[in-house]
């Protein structure tokens, strides 16, 4: 026996589309509201022709009763076939109902003991739910967009969850998506992927993003084509998999059940298992071999304590910011860093004293070592935290530290170098001469490796390599050597590059701590101001030097393999001056005498624009 239930309006359409399916059979025709004294005659089976929030009505009473029921497809019926997991087809629907003789036992979510056919959403989800209407590229592309403008106002929500009654976290989030299987969200979908089916168990995604710029990221990433293999949750993403959860927030919350806005004081949600008869085929009845027992639980980056309180009582901010609770044991160990003791200064003097034996000796791999030991980085990068953070302490030990590790390092450089009766440019010295925006670019990499270091526990090893590539130490002795030697061009140039290197790991560290999420940009900016001003100032002669640089090695390919009357020019070097001075050797099938260098030395001013000092080597090649 069937029963045909459907709303008195639908009584034309389910004479047109639906009964002629069931003619042959002993049907009845039954008017929703069901009356209260209907009892269905046994094995028999209700027969749904109702839209979604009729058809809830149906299921409470059906699950009640044990009822047997059926769903056909009804324009306004979509989310009951797809909670069911049934066919949307008439013809196939009505077919699958009259020659089945078997029931599926399947799930049913509740919410606050409402049935649940698709999800429940609590907080702000809408950005994360599809466009209606059209599908396709386009459609995600213009939801992306949409999703976009909304983001500066969104912020979190304090919720306290508890499932089997059993206190899980207290926490902040954007919002929650309650499911009992992944294809009634489309958020569920993209990141639960093919979970198993009528478990007796749900899905509950807590969103809890702690910057825009990881829902960004986030909704950038959706557009691109769903992943054959298991997704990933993203980290700000919580996954609980239970059979009961109950959500409060100490104020009424606001929630929908299937689209209906609803507000309640506490949220219970739970499952139960198997308590609908399907008289019908359903894709999750062949869902629910080798079920999994096990409680899901995934909340260990949910934000708590000092991160929860700063998210509810602001706006999701659009960098993640860190807070002193989640990294202690760094600003732990950079105070201590920033701290000047007998340690640092021992090691400042042997890394000094080494650096500058190896300048003297011509000696990369001595000048190497002096790198490694030298231990002036690490109040570099405490200076640089203290920068962002705007910690006066911090600031006030790291910069005291930075300038007595300098002062000394130029006192033993200047000491070693009135010692050595030797007063030669060593191309290790030479090299340290003329800082160029090359150096500035070397000094930006190292601060940020240096920050990175700092802040990833995993790479903290990396922080020597770091130590070699910005090489604080061999200008700084070069400096130290200048004032040995009274030099005023050595000393300039050795201390410009040390001063290009710390002004470039300063800024750059700092601005890494900042996108880490260290501290806000207005708590920042003060500091970063005053550096970039410094950064400023330095870059000058560095241009003027990356520019000289330029104009020589302009000059040095033009004249290099130049050939002038059967007079080849090789080993071109260019020095600016006033006049340029021009280094190079002429090789020439015989001898070349001081007529011929004159034309020679007057077709290179032609050929280059200016007047030059010309040095000669010559060579004959036969």
């Amino acid at each position: 026996m069937f029963y045909l239930v459907h709303h008195p309006d639908d009584f034309e359409k389910i004479t047109e589309t639906v009964i002629p399916f069931f003619e042959e059979s002993n049907f009845t025709l039954l008017t929703f509201p069901i009356s209260q004294e209907f009892e269905p005659e046994e094995e028999s089976v209700l027969v749904s022709y109702l839209s979604n929030l009729d058809f809830k009505e149906l299921l409470l009473k059906a699950a009640k009763n044990k009822w047997p029921i059926a769903i056909l497809p009804h324009p306004e019926g979509q989310k009951a076939t797809k909670c069911f997991g049934v066919s949307g087809k008439m013809e196939e629907v009505a077919k699958e109902i009259l020659a089945l003789n078997e029931v599926n036992e399947l799930d049913l979510l509740y919410c606050n003991e409402v049935p649940v056919l698709q999800s429940v959403n609590v907080g702000d989800v809408l950005i994360f739910s599809e466009q209606k209407g059209a599908r396709g590229f386009f459609a995600e592309v213009f939801q992306f967009l949409k999703n976009i403008r909304r983001l500066p106002g969104l912020s979190h929500k304090a919720f306290l969850f508890s499932a089997d009654e059993e206190e899980i976290i207290h926490t902040s989030a954007l919002g929650i998506i309650a499911v009992e299987h992944p294809s009634a969200s489309v958020i569920s979908k993209r990141l639960l992927g093919n979970l198993v089916m009528n478990d007796g168990k749900f899905q509950v995604l807590i969103l809890s993003p702690q910057s825009m710029f990881q829902l960004l990221a986030f909704l950038f990433k959706s557009l691109l084509p769903n992943p054959t293999t298991k997704p990933e949750l993203p980290s700000f993403i919580g996954h609980i998999k239970t059979t009961n959860i109950k959500i409060v927030n100490g104020v009424p919350i606001d929630f929908s059940v299937d689209g209906e806005k609803l507000t309640a004081k506490e949220i219970n949600i739970s499952v139960h298992n198997r308590e609908i008869k399907l008289h019908q085929k359903s894709e999750y009845a062949s869902k629910n071999e080798g079920v999994d027992e096990k409680k899901n639980l995934k909340i260990d980056k949910l934000p708590t304590g000092e991160k929860r309180e700063e998210l509810t009582q602001r706006k999701i901010p659009f960098l993640p910011r860190a807070t002193t609770e989640e990294f202690q044991e760094l600003f732990k160990v950079l105070k201590e860093n920033a701290k000047l003791s007998s340690s640092f200064l021992v090691m400042m003097i042997l890394a000094t004293l080494i650096a500058t034996f190896g300048l003297f000796g011509d000696s990369s791999p001595v000048i190497i070592g002096a790198m490694i030991l030298a231990p002036i980085i690490a109040p570099i990068v405490s200076f640089s935290m203290g920068m962002v953070r705007y910690d006066i302490n911090m600031l006030k030990t790291g910069i005291v530290t930075i300038l007595i590790g300098t002062i000394v390092a130029l006192i033993f450089a200047a000491g070693v170098s009135m010692l050595i009766p030797l007063k030669v440019l060593t191309s290790e010295i030479d090299a340290r001469l003329t800082p160029t925006l090359l150096d500035m670019g070397i000094a930006v990499a190292s601060g940020i490796a240096a920050a990175y270091a700092h802040a990833k526990e995993g790479i903290a090893k990396s922080l020597a390599g770091v130590a070699i590539a910005v090489a604080l130490v061999p200008p700084l002795a070069v400096a130290g050597i200048g004032i040995g030697w009274w030099d005023w061009d050595v000393f300039s140039g050795a201390f410009l590059l040390y001063l290009t290197n710390l002004a470039g790991i300063i800024m750059f560290a700092g601005i890494t701590f900042l996108l880490l999420g260290f501290a806000p940009f207005r708590r920042a900016r003060i500091g970063l101001v005053y550096t970039l001003i410094t950064i400023s100032i330095v870059m000058i002669p560095l241009s003027l030097s990356f520019n000289r640089i330029k104009q020589e090695a302009r000059i040095t390919s033009k004249l290099e393999g130049t050939n002038f009357d059967d007079i080849l020019l090789r080993n071109v070097k260019v020095r600016t001056g006033k006049p340029l001075m021009v280094s190079l050797k002429l090789v020439s099938p015989e001898a070349i005498d001081s007529k011929e260098m004159t034309k020679v030395k007057k077709q290179i001013e032609e050929k280059i624009g200016e007047p030059i000092i010309l040095e000669v080597i010559t060579a004959i090649e036969f």
